[in-house]
Protein backbone atom coordinates (compact mmCIF):
# COMPACT_ATOMS: atom_id res chain seq x y z
CA UNK A 1 0.00 0.00 0.00
CA UNK A 2 1.02 3.20 -0.70
CA UNK A 3 0.52 6.73 1.07
CA UNK A 4 1.32 10.54 -0.33
CA UNK A 5 3.36 12.74 0.99
CA UNK A 6 4.70 15.99 0.05
CA UNK A 7 8.71 16.59 0.24
CA UNK A 8 9.76 20.08 0.69
CA UNK A 9 13.89 20.48 0.54
CA UNK A 10 15.21 23.71 1.07
CA UNK A 11 17.94 24.61 -1.12
CA UNK A 12 20.39 26.95 -0.83
CA UNK A 13 22.07 28.13 -4.49
CA UNK A 14 24.03 31.29 -3.79
CA UNK A 15 23.24 34.06 -3.99
CA UNK A 16 19.21 32.19 -4.52
CA UNK A 17 17.46 30.19 -1.69
CA UNK A 18 14.54 28.57 -3.39
CA UNK A 19 12.14 25.93 -1.97
CA UNK A 20 12.03 22.62 -3.74
CA UNK A 21 8.91 20.81 -3.21
CA UNK A 22 7.63 17.20 -4.64
CA UNK A 23 4.82 14.90 -4.10
CA UNK A 24 5.37 11.06 -4.23
CA UNK A 25 4.04 8.00 -2.73
CA UNK A 26 5.64 5.93 -0.45
CA UNK A 27 5.53 2.87 0.41
CA UNK A 28 3.45 2.73 4.22
CA UNK A 29 6.15 0.66 5.77
CA UNK A 30 8.80 3.48 5.62
CA UNK A 31 6.09 6.55 5.41
CA UNK A 32 6.68 7.39 9.46
CA UNK A 33 10.42 7.51 9.02
CA UNK A 34 10.05 9.38 5.64
CA UNK A 35 7.55 11.94 6.89
CA UNK A 36 9.90 12.23 9.89
CA UNK A 37 13.08 13.28 7.68
CA UNK A 38 10.96 15.59 6.10
CA UNK A 39 9.93 17.71 8.96
CA UNK A 40 13.46 17.39 9.66
CA UNK A 41 14.22 19.30 6.58
CA UNK A 42 11.36 21.78 7.03
CA UNK A 43 12.88 22.35 10.82
CA UNK A 44 16.19 22.78 8.87
CA UNK A 45 17.83 20.36 11.44
CA UNK A 46 19.62 18.74 8.39
CA UNK A 47 21.86 16.70 10.11
CA UNK A 48 18.71 14.32 11.55
CA UNK A 49 17.35 14.86 7.78
CA UNK A 50 20.53 13.41 6.44
CA UNK A 51 20.69 10.14 8.62
CA UNK A 52 17.13 9.62 8.42
CA UNK A 53 17.45 10.24 3.83
CA UNK A 54 20.60 7.61 4.31
CA UNK A 55 18.70 5.00 6.23
CA UNK A 56 15.97 4.52 3.83
CA UNK A 57 18.19 5.44 1.10
CA UNK A 58 20.23 2.14 1.60
CA UNK A 59 16.54 -0.21 1.98
CA UNK A 60 16.28 1.54 -1.81
CA UNK A 61 13.53 3.92 -1.57
CA UNK A 62 14.35 5.98 -4.08
CA UNK A 63 12.21 9.26 -2.84
CA UNK A 64 15.06 9.02 -0.17
CA UNK A 65 18.10 8.41 -2.37
CA UNK A 66 16.83 11.48 -4.33
CA UNK A 67 16.36 13.68 -1.16
CA UNK A 68 19.63 12.76 0.30
CA UNK A 69 21.48 13.35 -3.32
CA UNK A 70 20.07 16.49 -2.98
CA UNK A 71 21.04 17.72 0.71
CA UNK A 72 24.53 16.42 -0.48
CA UNK A 73 24.99 18.36 -4.06
CA UNK A 74 24.20 21.35 -1.69
CA UNK A 75 25.82 21.00 1.68
CA UNK A 76 23.14 20.67 3.60
CA UNK A 77 23.41 18.60 6.80
CA UNK A 78 26.98 17.14 6.04
CA UNK A 79 29.63 18.60 4.17
CA UNK A 80 29.25 19.21 -0.15
CA UNK A 81 30.37 16.19 -1.98
CA UNK A 82 29.58 15.63 -5.22
CA UNK A 83 30.79 12.38 -5.44
CA UNK A 84 27.73 11.34 -3.30
CA UNK A 85 25.19 13.30 -5.05
CA UNK A 86 26.04 11.32 -8.22
CA UNK A 87 25.86 7.98 -6.34
CA UNK A 88 22.58 8.87 -4.51
CA UNK A 89 20.91 10.38 -7.86
CA UNK A 90 21.83 7.53 -9.82
CA UNK A 91 20.64 5.27 -6.92
CA UNK A 92 17.15 6.83 -7.46
CA UNK A 93 17.20 7.01 -11.16
CA UNK A 94 17.93 3.29 -11.14
CA UNK A 95 15.09 2.45 -8.81
CA UNK A 96 12.72 4.52 -11.30
CA UNK A 97 12.50 8.35 -9.65
CA UNK A 98 11.18 10.48 -12.61
CA UNK A 99 13.24 13.27 -11.97
CA UNK A 100 16.74 12.14 -10.69
CA UNK A 101 18.11 11.97 -13.99
CA UNK A 102 18.09 15.36 -13.94
CA UNK A 103 19.86 16.14 -10.88
CA UNK A 104 22.49 13.78 -12.41
CA UNK A 105 22.75 15.68 -15.48
CA UNK A 106 23.20 18.26 -13.12
CA UNK A 107 25.92 17.60 -11.11
CA UNK A 108 27.89 16.27 -14.36
CA UNK A 109 29.16 19.80 -14.45
CA UNK A 110 30.93 20.27 -11.64
CA UNK A 111 32.83 17.06 -11.40
CA UNK A 112 35.45 15.42 -14.08
CA UNK A 113 34.88 13.12 -15.89
CA UNK A 114 37.53 10.72 -13.56
CA UNK A 115 35.34 10.83 -10.98
CA UNK A 116 32.12 10.32 -12.88
CA UNK A 117 33.87 6.75 -14.06
CA UNK A 118 34.73 6.64 -10.24
CA UNK A 119 31.52 6.46 -9.03
CA UNK A 120 30.41 4.27 -11.98
CA UNK A 121 33.11 1.76 -11.33
CA UNK A 122 31.53 1.35 -7.16
CA UNK A 123 27.99 1.52 -8.66
CA UNK A 124 29.20 -1.59 -11.25
CA UNK A 125 30.54 -3.70 -8.22
CA UNK A 126 27.74 -3.85 -5.93
CA UNK A 127 25.27 -4.73 -8.81
CA UNK A 128 27.81 -6.94 -10.07
CA UNK A 129 27.93 -8.81 -6.48
CA UNK A 130 24.00 -8.63 -6.36
CA UNK A 131 23.60 -9.91 -9.40
CA UNK A 132 25.59 -12.96 -8.90
CA UNK A 133 23.97 -13.79 -6.10
CA UNK A 134 20.46 -13.78 -8.21
CA UNK A 135 18.87 -10.46 -7.68
CA UNK A 136 17.63 -9.68 -11.42
CA UNK A 137 16.92 -6.36 -11.24
CA UNK A 138 20.25 -5.38 -10.45
CA UNK A 139 21.25 -6.80 -13.85
CA UNK A 140 18.84 -4.23 -15.57
CA UNK A 141 20.69 -2.03 -13.63
CA UNK A 142 24.48 -2.94 -14.35
CA UNK A 143 23.27 -2.89 -18.54
CA UNK A 144 21.91 0.70 -17.28
CA UNK A 145 24.91 1.60 -15.45
CA UNK A 146 27.30 0.35 -18.35
CA UNK A 147 25.74 2.50 -21.03
CA UNK A 148 24.68 6.19 -19.37
CA UNK A 149 27.09 6.38 -16.42
CA UNK A 150 30.56 5.54 -17.41
CA UNK A 151 31.76 8.40 -19.29
CA UNK A 152 32.53 6.06 -22.57
CA UNK A 153 29.77 3.40 -22.61
CA UNK A 154 30.86 -0.21 -22.50
CA UNK A 155 27.91 -1.97 -24.94
CA UNK A 156 29.61 -5.14 -24.98
CA UNK A 157 29.38 -5.88 -20.82
CA UNK A 158 25.93 -4.09 -21.16
CA UNK A 159 24.96 -6.53 -23.47
CA UNK A 160 25.37 -9.06 -21.05
CA UNK A 161 23.73 -8.09 -18.46
CA UNK A 162 20.70 -7.00 -20.24
CA UNK A 163 20.37 -10.44 -22.21
CA UNK A 164 20.25 -11.76 -18.59
CA UNK A 165 17.45 -8.82 -17.89
CA UNK A 166 16.01 -9.74 -20.82
CA UNK A 167 16.02 -13.56 -20.05
CA UNK A 168 14.37 -12.61 -16.74
CA UNK A 169 11.70 -11.17 -18.68
CA UNK A 170 12.02 -7.23 -16.78
CA UNK A 171 10.62 -4.33 -18.53
CA UNK A 172 12.58 -2.06 -21.07
CA UNK A 173 15.04 -4.86 -20.72
CA UNK A 174 14.38 -5.83 -24.75
CA UNK A 175 14.17 -1.90 -26.01
CA UNK A 176 17.75 -1.38 -23.51
CA UNK A 177 19.23 -4.30 -25.32
CA UNK A 178 18.42 -3.25 -28.79
CA UNK A 179 20.15 0.27 -28.10
CA UNK A 180 23.55 -1.76 -27.21
CA UNK A 181 23.45 -4.35 -30.39
CA UNK A 182 23.54 -0.97 -32.52
CA UNK A 183 26.93 -0.47 -31.09
CA UNK A 184 28.41 -3.75 -31.80
CA UNK A 185 29.28 -5.79 -34.70
CA UNK A 186 27.66 -8.87 -35.45
CA UNK A 187 31.08 -10.94 -34.06
CA UNK A 188 31.21 -8.99 -30.86
CA UNK A 189 27.51 -10.07 -30.32
CA UNK A 190 27.72 -13.54 -31.03
CA UNK A 191 30.28 -13.51 -28.29
CA UNK A 192 28.40 -11.20 -25.74
CA UNK A 193 25.81 -14.31 -26.15
CA UNK A 194 28.15 -16.58 -25.20
CA UNK A 195 29.06 -15.09 -21.91
CA UNK A 196 26.28 -13.89 -21.04
CA UNK A 197 24.92 -18.22 -21.09
CA UNK A 198 27.84 -18.56 -18.88
CA UNK A 199 27.12 -16.12 -16.48
CA UNK A 200 23.26 -16.82 -16.62
CA UNK A 201 23.85 -20.34 -15.94
CA UNK A 202 26.15 -19.67 -13.31
CA UNK A 203 23.47 -17.77 -11.39
CA UNK A 204 20.87 -20.15 -11.88
CA UNK A 205 22.86 -22.67 -10.11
Amino acid sequence: MKIKVYIFVLLISSPINFLFAESHSVNENFGKEFEQAVKNVESKNFTAAVKKFTSLANKNLPEAQFNLSLLYFNGLGTPKNFKSALYWSWQAHLNGHETAKVQVEKTYDFITEDLRNVVASEVIEELLAASKAGDQLSALKLGQTFTDLLVVPDYKEAYIWLSIAQAYGLDRASELLSVASQQLTVEEILLQQDQATTIFSEIAE
